[in-house]
């Protein structure tokens, strides 16, 4: 693999990750409203991390986002790695489409870190903070990253309808697997009454929001594959069915926590920490499906 594409798709992946983690937080703070119990110190600790998470995140997906235009200038220049600093190609990637994308990933960021340090300054001060500024920065959040995405890969050639389908896809896709890592340590923090009553929101949220994720995915792999012969015969179509295999993974795993750990959270007295062992293994299969994500966005694509 060419030393660019390397470096792009390391870059591009930590992206990934970055903006999972911010819509994955977004996601359980809208959550937080429906767990009717009593703000307790281990739940405001809880937030506290998600607060920690969402920032660790957001600073490592502004970095990468700055290294990866640095790297799409390295690559088009051609001329090693000073390429990068080459201000005439730097500015005919700045008014490209790849710019527009990055400056929009750079809002996203710093959006998620100015709500981040808000949220700070409310818990330190005992606030709870407001679930209608949370929606509405979270609604301007998840639009503008679905946007990015409109703007990049293999659907901008496609009808304007494939481009709003990826964006709910990728939307969807960052948010559920952003989410893993606090639930995780949720089980470990929250009572089991409260981690009960926060695992069964966010699985009957997973229903609706699962179904809605493999309609949009198929749409997309069918348009951007045609045939079940290319699925079967192209590279691209073959690490199709891997990333399929990743996501079937997934969604087994998850209807194995909402139908039989959740439910033995109250009886079982061990149950949270099998939860979070099993949260764990979901968040590696995420991880392995982002990869697969971004060499099919990077090294490969359709026509391979």
């Amino acid at each position: 693999m060419p030393i660019w594409e390397a470096l792009i798709l390391s870059s591009k992946l930590l992206v990934y990750l970055g903006l999972s983690g911010l819509m994955g937080g977004f996601l359980l703070f809208l959550m937080m409203p429906f767990i009717q119990d009593r703000p307790s110190q281990t739940r405001l600790l809880w937030q506290s991390y998600i607060l920690n998470y969402m920032t660790l995140l957001a600073l490592i997906g502004l970095l990468a986002t700055i290294l990866d235009f640095f790297f799409q200038v390295g690559a088009l220049s051609q001329s090693g790695f000073t390429g990068m600093f080459d201000t005439v190609m730097q500015n005919m990637v700045a008014q490209s489409a790849l710019g527009t994308v990055a400056l929009s990933r750079l809002c996203v960021f710093i959006v998620g870190l100015v709500f981040c340090g808000m949220v700070y300054w409310q818990l330190a001060r005992k606030i709870t903070p407001n679930a209608y500024v949370t929606l509405i920065v979270a609604i301007i959040q998840w639009g503008s990253v679905g946007y990015t995405f409109m703007l990049s890969g293999h659907t901008v050639q496609l009808d304007s309808l494939y481009g709003y389908a990826l964006a709910v896809h990728v939307v969807i896709a960052l948010s559920w697997i952003g989410a893993l890592w606090p639930l995780s340590d949720a089980c470990k923090h929250l009572s089991p009454v409260v981690l009960n009553m926060l695992m069964r929101h966010f699985g009957h949220l997973a229903i609706g929001l699962v179904c809605l994720l493999l309609l949009v995915g198929a749409l997309l792999a069918w348009e951007l594959i045609g045939t079940v012969s290319n699925l079967l015969n192209q590279t691209y179509g073959l690490s199709l069915l891997i990333k399929l295999t990743f996501v079937t993974a997934i969604l087994l795993l998850a209807a194995w926590h909402k139908f039989k750990l959740t439910p033995r959270l109250l009886t079982h007295g061990n149950a949270a920490m099998v939860l979070r062992r099993s949260i764990q293994i979901e968040m590696v299969l995420g991880l392995c499906i982002f990869v697969i994500t971004a060499v099919l966005t990077t090294v490969l694509g359709p026509q391979s």
